[in-house]
């Protein structure tokens, strides 16, 4: 109970200094700045190289990752050694300084285990954590390099409007909260939303007016990485999703709702493919307490099992504790997740519940050391109590 009260005490320190009221967001700055970069928070040492000669802007990351595993997998409790890459390049076709222009945007990721336990398939730590929520969203596989988003975007009416095209992964635009980089899934973004990458959509973005604006998108769904998201055989199914988003006037709370519906032929327990319609509601609020606390919350629900996840409920918080190391942060976050039985991944237990806090250490202006602690509880698809994710990321970032 002192631990407890405690940390209660801090936290309120940290929030008695409340930030001011922020501007509103020029007209154009909120579809804009949608469709360039990540939010800031979510990795604030990125850095946007720009050669406004060429009208190039561009991210590159590339880190190294430590993991050790507590009963994620039946007889492997081991670490893993794991090299990743994220890279994202914005190339302006046809410039237009007023509306925005045409652009092209590609986002390139890949993964890959660096000693002989982590290049399995039947090892490799992404594979074997039993939960609905994924253990990290930067991991496609053990020796995976893919394009997960190639798209077109044109700007129109004063950069207020913007029409995108290709193969797009969708939480690029929606359900974009800036809060510490979580390695856990549904922590970055949303496990209920039907949010792809690597498959064909199409996507309109308007804002009403400074604090307003709505999405929407259709898209296919369930095609894997490195496929060709052309040829509809490799594709169950598709989604159309909303958002909705309010900037309120003091500009420290961003409200988002969304609905979708999607179709998809899934196996279901008889191992047979079958149509499986769904629809589902989302929402999100993210608030700035002041320039040291950051704090979000989200909340999901889909009718049936359409995915592993299908209920949501979770909260987050960013926290800067040394006032001299304005990029260093502590992140936390404790969510609530329902899964759903598949043919693949019989149900254990119906509610996972998943704690997960890190620090971020930006060493210098390129590199950064991120230590992290993930402890699930009855995770959905491992017959076990408890499981947990330890582990050290360094990351190099330019």
């Amino acid at each position: 109970m002192k631990k407890l009260l405690l940390s209660a005490a801090v936290f309120l320190g940290l929030c008695a200094n409340i930030a001011p009221a922020e501007e509103a967001p020029a007209p154009g700055n909120i579809v804009f700045n949608t469709n360039m970069f990540p939010a800031g928070e979510s990795a604030p040492a990125f850095k946007r190289a720009a050669d406004e000669k060429y009208g190039t802007q561009w991210i590159f990351e590339l880190v190294y990752g430590l993991w050790a595993l507590d009963n994620a997998m039946p007889g492997y409790n081991t670490t893993n050694n794991v090299a990743i890459l994220y890279a994202i390049l914005n190339q302006q076709l046809i410039k237009d300084e007023i509306n925005g222009g045409t652009w092209l945007r590609m986002d390139v990721a890949g993964s890959w285990g660096l000693d002989r336990a982590s290049a399995s398939e039947s090892s490799f730590y992404v594979n074997g954590i039993g939960m609905c929520s994924g253990l990290h969203t930067d991991i496609l596989g053990p020796h995976d390099l893919a394009l997960l988003e190639v798209s077109v975007k044109h700007f129109l009416a004063g950069k207020r409007v913007a029409i995108t095209a290709g193969m797009i992964k969708l939480n690029n635009y929606m359900d974009r909260i800036g809060h510490a980089r979580f390695t856990n899934d549904n922590f970055e973004s949303s496990g209920v939303l039907p949010l792809p990458y690597n498959n064909l959509a199409a996507l309109v973005q308007a804002e009403i007016d400074r604090r307003n604006w709505v999405t929407g998108a259709i898209t296919r769904m369930g095609t894997p990485w490195g496929s060709n998201p052309f040829n509809a055989k490799h594709a169950n199914g598709y989604a159309i999703v909303g958002e909705y988003g309010h900037i309120t006037a003091d500009g420290k709370a961003t409200f988002r709702f969304s609905p979708f519906f999607c179709s998809q032929d899934t196996p279901g327990l008889d191992g047979n493919d079958h149509q499986h319609n769904a629809a589902g509601l989302f929402g999100s609020v993210e608030y700035t307490i002041n320039d040291k606390a950051k704090v979000y919350a989200r909340a999901g629900w889909a009718s049936g099992g359409y995915q592993r996840c299908s209920q949501e409920l979770s909260a987050g918080a960013t926290l800067r504790l040394a006032p001299s190391r304005p990029d260093d942060y502590l992140g936390i976050g404790f969510g609530i997740f329902k899964g759903a039985d598949t043919a693949t991944s019989p149900l254990v237990n119906e509610h996972e519940k998943v704690f997960e806090c890190m620090y971020r250490v930006q060493l210098n202006q390129y590199f950064y050391l991120a230590p992290y602690f993930q402890l699930i509880k009855d995770p959905a698809y491992r017959d076990t109590d408890y499981a947990s994710a330890t582990g050290l990321q360094a990351g190099f970032v330019f």
